[in-house]
Parts: structure tokens; sequence; C-alpha cells
């Protein structure tokens, strides 16, 4: 009895394995090619041109190789399309990154504030544009990348591969995640070099509302 109750838990345990395994394939051939590139990029880029302020709060999941438990996080983005964007921590700790008339701010905790010349810093300059040309529907413009466009049933997947050196050197690719209705960007995945990888949800999506420069100035 006792071997064939051991049996009978290795079949269901093997079962288990190959139901998961099959899933697991599912979930990886989900997305395919984009049907129509043109026409995604069209209605991207029209969606994207009236989008003239964006508002939305994030959860941010960060993965470091050497940790066993992701590092969590959650804030809220501000983007003007005039070039302004502000990226603020509030939990676990204060932190902002703003970006506005060609500067770049940043903020860590109590700290005073420190401020950089965008161009004086390519790297920064280049991380900068990833999320405002994501916003602004000029992420195809950019030569910093080659890209490859997939979809499924809910979503496109624009994964964006870096050509510069600067960006070779941290980041093997960007995953922008949009959702199929309102063509705004739901999750990004950037991934790096050394096997850490950051994984952003946008929520509470708000489009159009008046955003003052007071709201993008950091003490």
């Amino acid at each position: 009895m006792k071997r064939r109750a051991f049996l009978s838990y290795l079949h269901i345990c093997t079962f288990a394995f190959l139901l998961c395994l099959l899933n697991y394939c599912v979930l990886a051939e989900e997305f395919k090619a984009v049907e129509n590139e043109n026409v995604f990029r069209q209605r991207y880029k029209t969606v994207s041109e009236g989008i003239k302020t964006l508002e939305a709060d994030f959860v941010q999941e960060k993965e470091i190789t050497l940790l066993t438990n992701k590092l969590s996080s959650t804030g809220q983005m501000l983007f003007r399309n005039d070039n302004c964007l502000k990226i603020e921590y509030f939990k676990p700790n204060a932190f902002i990154f703003a970006m506005r008339n060609g500067k770049i701010t940043i903020k860590d905790g109590e700290r005073a504030a420190s401020s950089m010349i965008v161009k004086n810093n390519r790297l920064f300059e280049q991380i900068s544009q990833i999320t405002i040309y994501a916003i602004n529907g000029k992420i195809f413009d950019s030569k910093d990348f080659g890209s490859t466009i997939l979809e499924n049933e809910s979503s496109y997947l624009i994964v964006l591969v870096p050509k510069s050196k600067e960006l070779k050197k941290y980041y093997k690719k960007f995953d922008l995640y949009i959702n199929k209705v309102t063509f705004i960007i739901e999750k990004t995945i950037m991934k790096e070099t050394s096997g850490d990888e950051t994984v952003m949800y946008f929520e509470n999506i708000r489009t159009n509302n008046t955003i003052t420069d007071e709201a993008f100035l950091v003490d």
C-alpha cells in the first residue's frame, strides 16, 4: 500500500510538473510579431502626440542578482510635452529625479538637491529620453536603439535594444508594454548587463490635466 501510494503521489507530481511546463510554454509564446507594424506606429504616434501631460502612480520592483528578495518602491511620475519629466519615489525612501529646461535635478532624501546639464551626461540624457520618447511617440526616431514590436490580445510590446556604447555598457534591453485600447504604457522592464532587472507598473494614469512649472521644481 505504501508503494502504491508513493507511485500515485509521484504520478500527481509528474502531472503537476508537466502542467506547469505547458503553462510556461504557452506564456512564453504569448507575444507574437505585430500584424501590421506601420499601422501600429502611426496609431501610436497619433495617440501620443495628443498627450500634452501625463500623471501616473507607479510601483517599482527591482531584482538584484546578489539579493534573494525583490526591492519594492512606490511613487509618482509627471510628464509634460515640453520635455519636462519628474519621477518621485515616496516609499521606502524619498528620492526625486526631475528634468526641465535641459537640466536634471536629483534629490536623495534630506540631502541637498544637485543639478547637471543634460547634454553634459550622455547616459542620463539617453535614459531620460527613453521615458519621454515612449510617452510622446518619438521612440522609433531614436538612433540609440533597435526595436521590435510584438503583440498579444491585450498589449503591444516594444523591445528596445541599445545601440550606443554608453547604454550597451549597462543595459541589455528595455521592454515597453502598451495597452491596446489606450495606447499608453502600463509597464516597463529594464534589464541590465549585470543581471539586475527593474520593473515599473503604472497605475491611475491621467492625461491632459494642467501641470504647472512649480510641479517640476525640486527644493
